[in-house]
């Protein structure tokens, strides 16, 4: 079983890759009018914080103990 830093890591970063897809198909979609409700960049955001937390859990740069 892999460390739970390598599981939040994929996680967060799949979360990252499709938050920005969905921000580019709001950005570029042909009705203007027609508007979202979802926080797409700060979605975006807060995948990358945690992943790059992850990151440093697994590498020791941050430490539990």
């Amino acid at each position: 079983m892999p460390p739970v830093w390598m599981v939040m890591c994929g996680l967060s970063g799949t979360i990252a890759v499709i938050a920005e897809i969905g921000n580019r198909r709001r950005n570029n979609r042909r009705d203007i009018e027609d508007v979202g409700f979802m926080p797409w960049s700060t979605i975006t955001a807060l995948a990358l914080l945690t992943f790059g937390i992850s990151i440093a859990f697994g590498l020791g740069f941050i430490s539990t103990e």
